[in-house]
């Protein structure tokens, strides 16, 4: 059955404040509970029985506390989603792309949902309990059930939970969602060397003449670029660029106040900090300095793979019409300094990537973001300020001489000022609340 919206006329009941007016039915009913913000992995596992589940998008992972939510209320996301179906199936009232839940619904507050209207009450409102469903089983103990649930056991549990575990391998592997776990972060690893790949391929990537700082190839899998005869000189230009994704994060690496950046100023133990880890560095890392960058391209995509001296990252994106289809997933690795220096640099990156609504993961010297479900004027800005985020960074690690840079330099990106370099106060003041 295809499912658009399933709302249903119910007068709005007077009385009680109206949170939301307006959402997306997609699974009816009615709910009353506290809300419970979610907003990672962790608040998941402490979601409590009985709780309205808040959150900005809707995910499939919601399916592993739908038996304890008595609804479910997101900012984004698509009656026609994969979620949406799984709260059906539990029989969760559902209402998405309300736009304002989480800044209308505080966490702790009693609501009640109707998810026939769409609309969200602040308070108990006994007027619309009757008209919750009974989530109660029709064919538990049925021999229809036992079939399934056997099944379901060899697909549904993830046994393989942390990539760094000794068991995580295809050895261990006991169901599908195992199989489909293992292959995603095998899939994504393999996402780092992708420039690698290409570059033994040759003859298919045309340069990128530009303003940008950047050995920069690009292939077009298919409207990327607008059709020129300068393809056949291997050279095209920013004017060439007919990918959207693409476009938008040339916005952010090719901004002014990042280009017009002079010198700045050395901090001598962060240089002389960077200097030792190059000198201590393996001869194949220090000749990694230089490696060309790649695009693949198309219309509505991007994977754009780069190295900027010891930085290492790699971009996926689709921006499309279809809300539900689009994403971003961002990671950031390397550095040329200790250890220390480069762990606080990727702490900054994830504070600034998180004030953007990105789910952010930092291990070490490394970030892995995700921004997802989201209308493509909103992936395209998150791409700009990216590719601004991917200037501002060539030279952080000297920055990084302080437990107090990490928020600081986050907070004066956050802030436009992209020209701490040249006033080092900023950080400290910052972050101290000055």
């Amino acid at each position: 059955m295809h499912h658009e919206d399933l709302r249903q006329e119910v007068p709005e009941i007077t009385g009680y404040p109206t949170l939301i007016k307006d959402g997306a039915v997609a699974s009816s009913g009615v709910g009353y509970g506290p809300a419970f913000h979610v907003r990672s992995e962790q608040d998941l596992a402490d979601f409590p029985e009985g709780a309205v589940l808040v959150a900005k998008h809707s995910t499939p992972q919601f399916v592993i506390v739908m038996q304890k939510a008595q609804g479910i209320v997101t900012d984004f996301g698509s009656p026609t989603g994969h979620m949406a179906s799984l709260a059906r199936e539990f029989a969760v009232p559902a209402v998405l792309d309300t736009k304002v839940a989480t800044t209308s619904i505080l966490p702790g507050m009693e609501i009640t949902v109707d998810a026939y209207s769409g609309r969200v009450y602040q308070g108990r409102v006994s007027e619309l309990l009757a008209l919750q469903k009974s989530r109660g089983s029709q064919i538990k103990d049925t021999p229809v059930y036992e079939t399934l649930r056997k099944v379901a056991d060899l697909i549904v549990p993830l046994n393989l939970l942390d990539p760094k575990a000794p068991n995580f391998n295809p050895q261990s592997c006991q169901t599908v969602h195992d199989i489909m776990r293992f292959v995603h972060e095998l899939s994504y690893q393999y996402m780092f060397q992708i420039s690698d790949t290409v570059s033994d391929k040759g003859g298919s990537a045309v340069k990128l003449e530009g303003p940008i700082p950047l050995d920069l190839y690009l292939i077009d899998l298919g409207g990327g670029l607008t059709d020129i005869t300068t393809v056949r000189t291997r050279t095209v230009t920013v004017d060439n660029i007919a990918s959207v994704p693409f476009k938008a994060l040339l916005r952010g690496l090719t901004h002014p106040a990042l280009q017009e950046q002079g010198p700045r100023p050395i901090q001598f133990n962060g240089f002389f900090s960077v200097m030792r880890e190059q000198m201590l560095s393996a001869p194949q890392v220090v000749e990694r300095f230089g490696d060309r960058s790649y695009a693949i391209i198309s219309d509505k995509y991007i994977n754009f793979s780069s190295r900027v001296g010891y930085h290492y990252s790699v971009l996926d994106s689709y921006c499309g019409q279809t809300v539900n289809k689009n994403y971003i997933t961002f990671s950031f690795k390397g550095g040329a300094a200790d250890d220390v220096r480069r762990n606080r640099r990727a702490r900054a990156i994830a504070l600034v990537l998180k004030a953007l609504d990105f789910s952010v993961d930092v291990l070490g010297d490394r970030v892995d973001a995700r921004f997802q479900k989201h209308e493509c004027p909103l992936i395209e800005e998150r791409l700009d300020i990216i590719g601004r985020l991917l200037q501002f960074t060539r030279q952080m690690d000297m920055l990084m001489n302080s437990e107090v840079s990490v928020e600081g330099v986050a907070q004066c990106f956050l802030e436009g000022n992209y020209e701490i370099a040249h006033d080092l106060k900023c950080k400290a003041s910052k972050s101290l609340g000055g």
